[in-house]
């Protein structure tokens, strides 16, 4: 589920350190809720992956069709909250659906995108990752660079370096603990977005790229970071791995671990895949009961979507702190979801000072499907992360 470069100036600087003691925080009650709702196109079903266009300030929304077969399309919220149709992928070829999950731009201007097979229904290795390519900022057509992947979750970008999260990588878990992990490509391995060419007299271009197939299981060597998850408080009720990821400014990778509660601190090397050291944020102690999708903001602290216990969350990781920023019951009516509640929320997104909130909501499909917006103007995270 990672874009940290439009977030505006209101959160201040967190001195990262390995060495630092956690200090869990559990707020008593939430920061703030939602002040406004995005109602979403009645067929649009399950929002996730979101993130900002760098050209344009717009957020482009990503809308899975868990289990459905068909296209899928992906959203384009402006700076005035407007929705409007933002491009449509095509479904795999074998299984007949498509289900985009993170999605991040790149520095070339094309926008990378998880597709997340398993989620949609096919665990056999058929997720993918794609390449919507864009002309003149404009998005034209759909490549597919990479095969194999079991769950592709997360995606996000540094540099020329894609990071994808694997949730799991055996198809089939049947006990804890189970194994998942990061994916580290490099944009120059899938060469440029177009071959151009004379045929006929006539300008012609064609795809130039041959998509990778990984080995499974873990063993390819793009597959840079594993971690185990055990879900142990709960005896297994959730199993999933590795979820949302997002990456500072200065290239350290945060992942979560959603079954654990847990956010992982990952410090790379230079070449931006070697993993130098590691370790648990907040040692899945707080008042989050899962880490879904989260994204940093430019002065380090970390905002994620806690799925299951409906709630978004903030954490300092210099002392490990998190606070609960809004919080809604489960199963909210019809009326309070118009009205902003969150509704088993699966990512989030800063634009501008406000943090706009995806309700995926796998358990249901009833009217409407939203994105929340908390405004975060008047919260002082320098005084509450302390």
């Amino acid at each position: 589920m990672q874009n940290v470069r439009f977030l505006s100036l209101f959160c201040a600087a967190a001195a990262l350190s390995a060495c630092a003691v956690p200090q869990y925080g559990t707020a008593a009650e939430p920061l703030t809720k939602a002040s406004k709702t995005i109602i979403l196109p009645d067929d649009q079903v399950h929002p996730d992956g979101m993130t900002v266009a760098p050209a344009t300030g717009c957020i482009i929304l990503a809308v899975p069709k868990v289990g459905d077969k068909g296209n899928a399309w992906l959203l384009q919220i402006d700076k005035d909250d407007k929705v409007s149709n933002y491009f449509e992928l095509p479904a795999h070829p074998e299984t007949g659906r498509v289900t985009p999950l993170g999605i991040s731009f790149g520095p070339d201007g094309h926008l990378y995108v998880a597709d997340s097979q398993c989620l949609g229904g096919n665990p056999n290795h058929k997720s993918r990752v794609l390449r919507v390519v864009h002309e003149h900022g404009k998005p034209v057509r759909c490549e597919v660079l990479v095969t194999g992947i079991t769950q592709a979750n997360g995606l996000e970008i540094f540099g020329n370096k894609i990071y994808v999260a694997e949730t799991q990588i055996d198809p089939q878990i049947v006990e804890t603990p189970f194994t998942s992990g990061v994916f580290c490509f490099d944009i120059a391995e899938f060469g440029s977005s177009v071959r151009q060419g004379i045929r006929n007299n006539r300008r012609i271009r064609s795809d130039a790229v041959t998509p990778l197939h990984i080995l499974p299981y873990g063993k390819d060597p793009h597959f840079i970071f594993s971690l185990q998850t055990t879900d142990a408080d709960r005896k297994g009720k959730w199993k999933v791995g590795a979820n949302g990821i997002g990456l500072s400014k200065d290239g350290t990778l945060y992942v979560a671990n959603f079954g654990d509660k847990k956010i992982i601190e990952v410090k790379l090397d230079r070449d931006g895949r070697t993993v130098k050291s590691h370790r648990d944020v907040n040692d899945g102690k707080g008042p989050n009961e899962s880490v879904d999708g989260l994204k940093v903001c430019p002065k380090g602290y970390i905002f994620f979507a806690d799925y299951a216990g409906n709630a978004v969350c903030v954490t300092n990781p210099a002392n490990g702190k998190t606070v609960v920023i809004a919080k809604n019951k489960t199963n909210p009516s019809e009326e309070e979801k118009k009205a902003g509640a969150l509704d088993c929320c699966s990512e989030v997104c800063l634009r501008d000072g406000k943090l706009y909130v995806s309700n995926i909501d796998l358990q249901d499909t009833s009217k409407p499907h939203t994105v929340s917006v908390i405004d975060l103007k008047g919260i002082n995270l320098d005084e509450i992360l302390k």
